[in-house]
């Protein structure tokens, strides 16, 4: 009796270590006419990027939660957590697990019983451009909690009760409400049947057999499309290490009669992991190659392009000009887009992408940086910190791993552990700050130490393992 508790105990345990990561697209995409979840009633598992917290008729600090979304966006790309416990930002990567509800039709996961922020500041999806009629019948159903944008439409319907009014670009009318908002004292700008405005983005919900498109804030509504409303970012993408990687900088649409003829950005890179080569405009909005110039430490780029005739697109997210780098490090790097401008015309609305690079060996694998310098050298005594990155290989079933990173000192006694825990990321890279303390929170003194890394797997119980220094110096005098 003893052996067969034990034998469904395992095979229990090996269910919950090997549980699946989903993408929102996995619990939203179905064919049933119902339009339920095939996770309805299920716990799962979904990983996705924070685009808005949601609030809800009712008292908001009790009854709320969050829409995450696949990172490239697109039908079946969003799912509602529902939940009072978690409050994460936008751009914030998650891990939530729970169980798929249809609440009265509307998929979303809820209670959660499990969440994990993985990272911050990650590009949010771009809002997939719809008509206006999407959001009405059965079709609608693959836009539920997505981030989409409608454009050219005008007011049908004003306010009502509930905050609620509708637009129509043409297609038919679809309903715009308000629970990105919090509930008390908010309402809409002064409005007017006819009223015309150039683009609405924000995420879709369904109650009350409606589907509706939720602002995120007063700047998801623009009634005039110009120059000053443009936006700009960089894309993110995924490397592999050494070799020469396109990073595309992105642009919304430019109409010819706005007559913008130039740009310039700045752009920033943290040389030691990513070095720039060269622009590529070929098949890009950039007619020929632009000036630049690179910093000499490697971590600034200039561009600057001046052209005879008009820049324009007809649609968003046209590819502006390319970044050819070589990522020369394991882990995520920041492509930073530190400034734009269409002629003379700074660009408020710009986002930094990133450049993902998985491990592609089966090892530990170790990085340790201090931010100011890039070495393996600081002082806790001036605040300064180290930053521990640590991972293993991801392969295509994910990471199901355990990271120890312990700080031993020259004897070889062990001051501190400052990471026991399971690897979390699907890139299979994370990290730590480690502020030089030990066990008791005491600043550790002065000399050398020895940072060693043991990954586990859990599946079989095999270690991989590395080891680098790490020197704490003094206050120069």
């Amino acid at each position: 009796m003893k052996r067969i508790l034990i034998s469904v105990l395992a095979l229990a345990l090996t269910g919950i270590m090997f549980a699946q990561v989903l993408s929102c697209y996995d619990v939203q995409y179905t064919e049933s006419p119902s339009g339920d979840s095939p996770y309805a009633g299920q716990i799962a598992t979904v990983e996705g990027i924070v685009v808005q917290q949601i609030f809800y008729t009712g008292t908001a600090e009790n009854n709320k939660g969050f829409v995450i979304s696949d990172p490239e966006g697109g039908p079946w790309s969003g799912l509602m957590i529902f939940t009072n416990q978690y409050t994460p930002q936008r751009g914030d990567k998650v891990r939530v697990t729970g169980t798929i509800t249809e609440y009265f039709g509307y998929t979303e996961m809820s209670p959660t019983t499990g969440f994990q922020v993985i990272s911050q500041g990650n590009p949010l999806p771009p809002p997939t451009l719809i008509q206006t009629s999407d959001l009405v019948g059965s079709n609608a159903e693959q836009w539920e909690s997505v981030f989409v944008k409608v454009e050219n439409v005008s007011v049908t319907s004003l306010p009502n009760n509930h905050n609620e009014f509708k637009v129509n670009d043409g297609s038919g009318a679809c309903q715009i409400d308000d629970q990105c908002f919090p509930r008390s004292g908010f309402s809409w700008p002064q409005m007017t049947v006819g009223q015309a405005w150039a683009r609405i983005q924000g995420v879709v919900d369904y109650s009350f057999d409606e589907y509706g498109l939720n602002p995120r804030d007063m700047t998801d509504m623009l009634q005039t499309l110009n120059v000053q409303n443009s936006a700009v970012r960089v894309q993110t993408t995924s490397g592999v290490l050494n070799e020469e990687k396109e990073i595309n900088v992105l642009t919304t649409r430019m109409y010819p009669n706005w007559g913008v003829a130039s740009y310039n950005a700045q752009f920033g890179f943290d040389p030691a992991k990513v070095k720039f080569e060269r622009l590529e405009f070929e098949g890009t909005m950039t007619g020929f190659e632009p000036d630049y110039s690179l910093s000499e430490a490697g971590d600034m780029l200039e561009v600057i392009y001046q052209s005879q005739e008009p820049i324009h697109s007809s649609a968003d997210d046209q590819v502006l000009i390319k970044l050819i780098v070589t990522p020369i490090a394991y882990g995520e790097s920041e492509i930073k887009l530190l400034s734009f401008a269409y002629d003379n015309t700074p660009i408020v609305n710009i986002s930094n992408g990133k450049l993902m690079v998985p491990i592609n060996k089966n090892m530990a694998w170790l990085n340790i940086r201090n931010e100011a310098n890039g070495r393996n050298i600081f002082n806790p005594e001036l605040n300064e910190k180290l930053n521990i990155e640590y991972g293993i290989e991801a392969t295509a079933s994910g990471v199901n791993a355990k990271a120890i990173v312990r700080i031993y000192d020259a004897q070889g006694r062990l001051v501190a552990t400052p990471v026991n825990r399971n690897i979390g990321s699907s890139l299979g890279i994370e990290n730590y700050v480690w502020d030089g303390r030990d066990y008791m929170t005491n600043k550790l003194p002065i000399g050398l130490y020895y940072c060693h890394l043991e990954i586990i797997d859990r599946a079989t119980g095999h270690k991989e393992s590395t080891v680098q220094p790490i020197v704490i110096k003094a206050k120069m005098k």
